[in-house]
């Protein structure tokens, strides 16, 4: 699934889309953090920058002008994951940079946490992992837009998120 998928089952989000993408330096933000991000995760960035799905999910992204700052903060968003496997309570993931590491994407207003689960043959096989704040942990084996678009239409299941998730009439809003 592409943005348009995402955007074909939340059309509130062309009420926020930017007319013209946005200039972020994704090399800057690589330099910074270690790793390049899936492309359609730098299409949905580009258009709609840090979004808010449902009042209850968060996606960050970087502003043009603040990609190392977007970096770091990033890294900064590991230490919940890296404390989690010191403690042996990760369920066999691990931080990055470690192979197959997790880099997080975004958290929702309990406290689950998204990640992609990095991959050697590079961003775009990266896969989505959702740590849920009670201990849930679920794997979800394609791109952000396939899993955000599928948690819409619901044919993905809110596994690790409340059953409730998402409305019936989900909303999106910038997230400051």
């Amino acid at each position: 699934m592409t943005l348009e998928n995402l955007e074909r089952v939340l059309p509130d989000m062309l009420e926020i889309r930017e007319p013209r993408p946005r200039d972020i330096d994704w090399a800057a933000v690589a330099r910074e953090f270690g790793t390049d991000f899936p492309e359609d995760y730098k299409e949905l960035a580009a258009f709609y920058g840090s979004i808010e799905i449902d009042e209850y999910v968060g996606i960050a992204s970087p502003d043009p002008g603040e990609e190392a700052c977007f970096a770091r903060g990033r890294r900064s968003a590991l230490y919940p994951v890296e404390c989690l496997y010191e403690a042996g309570m990760s369920h066999g993931y691990v931080p990055y940079p470690q192979p197959f590491g997790l880099v997080p994407w975004g958290g929702s207003i309990d406290g689950d946490e998204f990640h992609w689960r990095t991959n050697p043959a590079g961003p775009d096989a990266w896969t989505i992992v959702v740590a849920g704040r009670n201990g849930d942990w679920v794997e979800f084996s394609g791109t952000l837009t396939e899993y955000l678009a599928g948690l819409i239409s619901g044919e993905v299941a809110p596994d690790g998120l409340p059953p409730d998730f998402p409305g019936r009439s989900p909303s999106v809003a910038v997230w400051e």
